[in-house]
């Protein structure tokens, strides 16, 4: 989730304004009055907090504007930033942000700049102004103007006047800042295929930073980009080191448009540099089904054969001309190679079913060193006819990952089929105290799979959360997850991951708790002293895990200022679901819930505008 919080909701909501936000009805109005009357330092985290609630908070407008005349520099940053956040009102935040452009401070004037571009082409009437800060004496104002107005114009259909701004952006690449080349990219990226020209001349530049910045912005620019890919593959032959992996990444990026690339960009699968190496594969899996012809011709490399084998399973289905080529390494005497090959054939799906055979007869051969990635690969091509051999694997009494994997196959064949779930679960309980932590991460995954089903399991999953792999710590506070009010049990142990040394797996242990629900209560103390976290994230999955276990007033109260930014900040869409049904379940009253859910209506993911549309009908 972005959102950008200082300090924390709890102090600001509870601490410095619970005595009257109680009182009121509206959300907004507790942080409008703290804008009016708090402290510096409230006003400060009110504004923040407004920024981050986004276009919802757009009746909050007028109130950022006065703040704009404030004498502390901080708090018009703050204002400055959240107008732009929250991107509304364009007729009265426009002007006021333009009028910043004079300020005296270039961090308020570019903070402007920033801001006005998000409003896009409702904020046509800012260019003249803009336009004279491209000749600003900062650097990185000047080239973010340039920026601005490119954005502004292109998003009010007069794409034509953004090529005037091309030198400008062009000329912010060869900056020894970082900040001013990132803006630069930027607003080449946007302009596109207009900025290639002039772009892919500053490659041949003799500052090597400059050449790079340009393959950054190439590589925004993406498949319009095919008319500088003769420039980036000589860039990909350079002596310096990043500049090849800049080149090379970018190739990748335009994709099967630089497909004359494919022999430079193989050959620099051999280079002396790691992250060569490594943008070498990732570009071409970005080929695609364009690259295939020339990997299987490399796979005559034994130097390159692995890579490949590796690049094609990247690729997928569309890495069907490999099949035959790939089958054949089954063979190889290197094990890994079988292995990994036949990884690649599970990748490739239903393309590769014709290998099921020479899947089963692996499976079948004892002496066979890759009978895991068999059954794995049968497992992910649906294979029924390799039912009865897996059934046999789960024997190998001697082979915890093959029974382990054989399982998972079954159950992938026929997720439905109690008995496989029935002879699995024990085994996949088994299997949580391997000594391998990738065979126990798998087990703990697999058994989330069974959901409530899986309640017998939660003992020994209890165990798991003092797993010295932090990755299996996650996958089991996932799974307790998935088994929901029957992890109950659990509870005092998902409570100590709370203070856990690895801070990523905080929010799922309270996701965790949100999910047991009810049966959590004896966590309600740990969660709010979550909420006092100062990680945003952190802050806003308490509140979402607190509204689960112990609905009341205050909680609810802080709660949905925190939940409808994250219904617009988080990039992930299950997340968007989460929060648009929680909206549902306690915004009753709540203008700043439903306004949030109605902007949710017009959400790129579908089912977060199903969530979110279910969610309106029930508020009142």
């Amino acid at each position: 989730m972005r959102m950008r919080l200082t300090g924390t909701l709890a102090t600001v909501v509870v601490c410095c304004a619970m005595s009257f936000a109680i009182a009121q009805d509206h959300e907004l109005t507790v942080l409008n009055k703290q804008l009016e009357s708090g402290s510096l330092e409230e006003k400060a985290k009110a504004a923040e907090i407004l920024g981050g609630i986004g276009p919802a908070a757009a009746d909050s407008v007028p109130f950022l504007i006065k703040t704009l005349d404030d004498k502390d520099a901080g708090l018009r940053y703050e204002a400055i930033d959240a107008l732009g956040r929250i991107a509304a009102n364009p007729d009265q935040a426009v002007p006021a942000l333009t009028a910043v452009l004079s300020d005296p401070i270039p961090l308020l004037r570019h903070s402007a700049v920033t801001a006005l571009r998000k409003y896009g082409a409702n904020a046509e009437s800012a260019i003249p102004q803009l336009k004279k800060t491209l000749q600003d004496k900062e650097l990185l104002v000047a080239v973010s103007a340039a920026r601005a107005i490119a954005e502004i114009e292109i998003e009010s259909g007069k794409r034509e006047h953004a090529k005037d701004l091309i030198p400008v952006l062009v000329s912010g690449l060869k900056s020894d800042r970082h900040d001013v080349a990132n803006e630069s990219v930027q607003g080449l990226v946007f302009i596109g295929a207009p900025a290639v020209a002039a772009t892919k001349e500053v490659i041949s530049n003799s500052n090597p930073s400059a050449s790079m910045h340009a393959c950054d912005a190439l590589a925004g620019i993406g498949a319009d980009a095919s008319g500088a890919v003769d420039n980036l593959i000589s860039a990909a032959k350079s002596s310096e080191s990043k500049l090849r992996w800049h080149a090379i990444s970018a190739l990748g990026d335009i994709g099967p448009a630089a497909k004359a690339a494919i022999p430079t960009v193989i050959a620099a699968l051999t280079d002396t540099d790691a992250q060569v190496r490594f943008n070498a594969a990732h570009a071409l899996q970005q080929f695609g089904e364009a690259a295939v012809p020339a990997l299987v011709e490399a796979l005559k490399n034994e130097k390159t054969q692995h890579a490949i084998v590796t690049i094609l399973a990247g690729i997928g289905p569309a890495a069907k001309g490999a099949v035959a080529p790939l089958a054949a390494l089954i063979s190889s005497k290197n094990p890994s190679l079988q292995r990994e090959s036949i990884v690649a054939l599970a990748a490739i799906g239903d393309a590769a079913k014709s290998t099921t055979p020479a899947l089963i007869k692996s499976l079948d051969d004892k002496q066979f060193k890759a009978r895991p990635a068999a059954a794995y690969a049968l497992g992910k091509l649906k294979a029924k006819d390799a039912v009865p051999s897996l059934k046999n694997s789960l024997n190998a009494s001697d082979d915890e990952i093959l029974q382990l994997a054989s399982i998972w196959a079954l159950l992938q064949i026929d997720p439905k089929n109690d008995e496989y779930q029935s002879i699995g679960l024990p085994k996949l309980v088994t299997a949580l105290s391997n000594e391998r932590a990738d065979i126990r991460r798998e087990a703990v995954e697999t058994i989330g799979q069974f959901g409530p089903k899986a309640k017998n399991a939660v003992p020994e999953l209890q165990k798991r959360l003092a797993d010295q792999d932090p990755t299996v710590r996650r996958e089991t506070l996932i799974a307790l997850a998935e088994i929901g009010p029957d992890s109950q049990p659990a509870v005092e142990a998902v409570v100590k991951v709370l203070s856990d040394a690895d801070p990523a797996l905080r929010p799922v242990a309270c996701y965790t708790l949100g999910k047991i629900g009810k049966g959590s209560s004896a966590a309600v103390s740990h969660l709010q002293k979550q909420m006092k976290s100062r990680d945003t994230y952190e802050r806003t999955i308490a509140a979402w895990a607190l509204v689960h276990v112990a609905p009341d007033e205050k909680t609810v109260e802080v709660a949905i200022p925190l939940l409808a930014a994250a219904l617009h900040g988080s990039a992930n869409p299950k997340i968007r679901i989460e929060v648009a049904e929680t909206l549902g379940k306690i915004g009753n009253g709540s203008h700043l819930a439903k306004d949030a859910l109605s902007l949710a209506l017009k959400d790129s993911d579908e089912s977060v505008r199903k969530a979110a549309e279910a969610a309106i009908a029930k508020l009142k």
